[in-house]
């Protein structure tokens, strides 16, 4: 066997194919072949597997293990680790079975076949020069007390024409054992006297049976998720040496780095299993590991006693391989690997795409995401020149995969990762310089995986004519001359077109490259920067109350890299130029008070409403059962989705959550290691003190920063400690310590609202002086006072807004099962019209608003996002409600940018317009200094140095209405 280290094979397990039914195939859909693994009878080092089957048609049948599996290029023969093999009938009795060759059985009779059963051996205990073929460990199998490495191509078998009938797996074990799998679990249950846990799997193929490899023993597990994908780490060490949890770090840095990289892909499975077997060389030799590919998972065997930083690089290398294959040949495949024949395997002519573009993926994502530097790319190039010429350079790379299990092409195998790297990068460049940048090797990649994907396969002589029809002739011709054809790749042409040299094997930059190559470059390691220029407009900076005229103001990757006069402004190059004469930037809009309505509208639907109104930054104000708004944060910030910079807070919390110290202590520290940005006190009508205070405490011992609603039965310097209060209207309750509605006899003389201007004063004074910022949310009161007029209501219903609800939105609140109409409208509150009440209410907090405003309180806009509080929309309501309670429009600016910035720590980069500050900016068609409404003249909008003009910003609403609509 050769040494994988030595050849530096890469092991894939073709992913998720689907193993071809012919006219002549004798499957039966229905048929359930039941396997039964039993590690609690393991015999001089071989497990006993059994497999029961009923309702054979046929005279006769074969039964088979892989001699071959995909992937591996070689034969391993897993026939001959079976012993004893034996087939009996219903009653019992022995069949006879005729071995046919190494991996095969014929069973006469087969129409009284009930059960078979044999023992199999391990394959990590042979010893090379003893036995051929030795499987590669990562394909191969380990029977150990301590450890059960199941790669099932090698304990379970298949049916010939049967290949596609569902499969029961049963694997009784120790109960002390553990197990790490992707394949789905049906059952599991324990014998408590035997000490023996029995659990059920299931697959509907033979593919998913051996796709799908189990770890058994005591092992050690560690998971975390990456945007829907669950990552689930499982290692065994025998000397204790390495753990899941102190490699999860590693692994997970490198795969969400990939993850961002593939994000136009989506994603392709729901779990991933990474297995990691550490050998102590005792039964393989340091040198023999790698990692086999799988669909759902990854096998790798590392050297134990090697060093931490040594397997941390062999780690990064192996997933950074491995997950790219979830291109190819997951979703990119021939017919020979659709339609594998494990017995008699034909292969492919296209290692070099399936290995050789993966192994370049690897590398490059590694600058695209700047994880290496450019000169430790161009070292990992330049020795993948030097060691390409170890083999033979003028052999065809069709011709090699094509008769890989033949000599002299199996010796050339480690050449794909190699030379087949470098065909990837050639390709690469030739398709950027023919697009001008504006495709690449991975576009087509992409394209290839919409066409064919992961259910069909293309024709493998048809692949590179594809390829040339979807590019240029100039690929055709590459293909021709280095893949097909067996002329050594003249990598200087290729690195002339990027301005480098290649000398003496040394890839280095050329000191006379022209902006051509430069700037293909750039595009090649993803470099390119992107200049938008806004030209003759007027700025309102937010640093104070003024507009700078005729201003040129630069954007370089999402950064205001100067504001400078028109008339003095030097010209610049840019990809975007923007004429805003006559217009107004302004920075970007906050809501700081926002809810996801309804999961049946995608949160990217929610973004495009706030974006398309001018709303550059969110705070989610409460998490609902089945949201993962950190999930939605974070990848907002990996631009994986189009939104605003997001803050959440955790689940909505009241006594019900808050009973006992307990209960606090929990919630702090998951709201900890959940990473919230804030706790949030959602009722404070029945929290007592001490539930209060222990709260407070928990949250400052965990740096966890608590906001919400206001303490109604304490005083007022209770709430204050918190860092916000949402809802001007807590303060009606605060200042009654929760005796509201006690010995009311006449709304207007009661103390239900607090008019006693001192009082106001005072306490305003008092809220000033905590430092901590008010939320009014007037919106949201004000459009209760709408569901309860008839024909504001009637308004509403045909509201071009109300296009922007989900049915379930829409009928919640604009039928008649709105529930202010239903349980508030037309009554008596504590004597009172409800609708005066509710005006009454609403007449109050602006006038407080106002009150607060001139003491300074900083105060916050956001409006409490449900029903036809629409998301966006509403925001600008809120500006008009706030200029109606006597706040000036700069001021309400103010609240929206540079008030929410310094709330979110984030001024440093946020709420104003001035150099060196992200470029999130609103551009408005008229001055909202002279009138607030204004903001509602949304020209176009720039999030994160990306702009959307009004036509991309009416395209999403329609995009949202069109959704409902189909929805509805």
């Amino acid at each position: 066997m050769k040494s994988l280290f030595q050849t530096i094979i890469v092991l894939v397990y073709f992913l998720n194919f689907s193993i071809s039914e012919t006219k002549n195939d004798p499957i039966d859909k229905t048929l359930v072949i039941s396997s039964t693994i039993d590690l609690t009878q393991v015999m001089d080092d071989m497990v006993p597997v059994t497999l029961d089957i009923n309702n054979i048609e046929s005279k006769s049948i074969i039964y088979r293990l892989p001699k071959v599996v995909q992937g591996t290029y070689a034969i391993s023969d897993f026939g001959r680790f079976v012993h004893n093999f034996k087939a009996f009938d219903k009653k019992g009795k022995e069949l006879k079975v005729t071995q046919i060759d190494v991996n095969s059985w014929e069973i006469k009779k087969a129409k009284k076949l009930s059960k078979i059963t044999y023992l199999i051996q391990d394959t990590y205990d042979l010893k090379e020069g003893k036995f051929d073929n030795i499987p590669q460990f990562p394909a191969g199998t380990n029977i150990d007390p301590e450890n059960y490495m199941l790669n099932l191509h090698g304990f379970i078998g298949y049916f010939d024409g049967l290949e596609n009938s569902n499969y029961d797996i049963k694997i009784s074990a120790p109960e002390s054992y553990k197990y790490a799998t992707a394949l789905p679990l049906e059952s599991s249950s324990k014998d408590a006297e035997k000490h023996i846990t029995v659990t059920n799997f299931s697959a509907s193929r033979y593919f998913d049976v051996i796709d799908n490899p189990i770890m058994y023993g005591h092992i050690d597990i560690e998971k975390f998720n990456i945007d829907n994908i669950e990552i689930v780490i499982s290692t065994f060490s025998p000397n204790k040496v390495y753990t899941a949890k102190e490699i999860k770090e590693v692994v997970e840095s490198t795969m969400r780095s990939q993850v961002n990289y593939l994000k136009d892909y989506g994603t392709t499975t729901s779990r991933y299993d990474i297995q990691i077997y550490f050998f102590d060389g005792k039964e393989i030799n340091p040198e023999d590991y790698g990692a086999l590919e799988h669909h759902t998972s990854t096998v790798m065997v590392m050297p134990e006693n090697t060093s931490k930083e040594a397997l941390y690089d062999d780690l990064k290398y192996f997933i950074s391989h491995e997950f790219f294959h979830t291109i190819a040949p997951l979703s990119i495949h021939s017919e020979d690997i659709h339609d594998f024949k494990y017995h008699n395997p034909s292969f492919s002519k296209h290692l070099w795409l399936y290995e050789g573009v993966t192994e370049y993926f690897s590398k490059l994502f590694q600058i695209d995401q700047g994880l290496i530097t450019e000169e430790k790319f161009y070292s990992i190039l330049s020795n993948k020149i030097k060691r390409s010429k170890r083999y033979d350079d003028a052999m065809s790379s069709t011709k090699m995969s094509e008769n890989i299990l033949q000599e002299p092409y199996s010796n050339n195998y480690p050449n794909v990762y190699q030379k087949g790297a470098l065909i990837g990068m050639c390709l690469d460049i030739l398709i950027r310089k023919e697009s001008k940048g504006e495709k690449s090797l991975l576009t087509l990649m992409k394209t290839l995986s919409e066409t064919y994907g992961k259910d069909t396969p293309f024709k493998d002589d048809n692949l590179l004519d594809e390829i040339t029809k979807l590019t240029y002739p100039s690929v055709g011709e590459f293909f021709n001359n280095h893949v097909e054809g067996s002329t050594p790749i003249p990598y200087e042409t290729y690195f002339e077109m990027v301005g480098l040299n290649l000398v003496n094997g040394k890839i280095s930059a050329k000191s006379t490259s022209t902006e051509d190559q430069l700037q293909l470059k750039k595009y090649w390691l993803n470099k390119n920067t992107n200049t938008v220029v806004f030209e003759h407009v007027n700025v309102i900076p937010m640093t104070e109350n003024t507009v700078l005229k005729d201003q040129s103001v630069v954007i370089i990757d999402g950064k205001i890299v100067s504001i400078e006069s028109s008339k003095t402004a030097k010209k610049r190059d840019a990809d975007t130029v923007i004429d805003a004469t006559g217009k107004y930037l302004i920075p970007g809009l906050s809501e700081m008070h926002y809810h996801w309505r309804d999961m049946k509208s995608p949160i990217e639907n929610e973004f495009k409403l706030l974006l398309a109104n001018g709303i550059t930054t969110a705070r989610n104000m409460a998490e609902y059962g089945g949201q993962d708004h950190v999930s939605i944060r974070e990848k907002t910030k990996k631009n994986e989705i189009l939104g605003p910079n997001y803050f959440t807070t955790g689940p909505y919390l009241g006594f019900d959550q808050l009973k006992t110290f307990n209960d606090i202590e929990r919630i702090v520290k998951e709201h900890k290691e959940k990473k919230y940005d804030f706790l949030k006190i959602g009722d404070g009508v029945d929290i007592p003190r001490e539930n209060y205070l222990k709260l407070l405490d928990e949250a400052f011992k965990h740096g966890v920063t608590v906001i919400g609603h206001g303490q109604h039965n304490l005083p007022l310097e209770y709430s204050l400690r918190m860092k916000s209060i949402e809802h001007v209207e807590e303060f009606i309750y605060i200042f009654q310590e929760g005796n509201v509605y006690e010995n009311v006899d006449n709304f207007e003389n009661s103390k239900i609202l607090v008019h006693d201007i001192e009082y106001l004063n005072n306490a305003a004074r008092q809220i000033k002086e905590s430092g901590i910022y008010i939320a009014p949310t007037l919106v949201i009161f004000e459009m209760i006072l709408e569901y309860f007029n008839e024909q504001k209501f009637a308004e509403l219903q045909k509201h071009p807004e109300s296009n922007y609800l989900t049915r379930g939105e829409y009928d919640k609140y604009l039928t008649e099962k709105n529930h202010y109409r239903v349980e508030l409208k037309d009554i008596q509150i504590v004597g009172i019209d409800s609708d005066k009440f509710f005006t009454n209410f609403f007449v109050w907090m602006k006038k407080f608003t106002k009150i607060l405003n001139e003491h300074q309180v900083p105060l916050l806009t956001g409006s409490d996002t449900f029903g036809m509080v629409v998301p966006g929309f509403s925001i600008h309501k809120e500006f008009e409600f706030l200029q109606d309670s006597g706040l000036t429009p700069y001021e309400i600016l103010k609240a929206s940018t540079v008030n929410a910035s310094r709330y979110l720590n984030t001024i440093s980069m946020e709420g104003t317009i001035t150099e060196g500050k992200n470029a999130n900016l609103v551009l408005l068609d008229k001055n909202p200094l002279e009138n607030i409404k204004n903001t509602r003249s949304i020209n176009g909008v720039m999030i994160k140095g990306k702009w959307l003009n009004r036509t991309q910003l009416d395209g999403f609403l329609e995009e949202v209405a069109n959704f409902n609509a189909i929805k509805r």
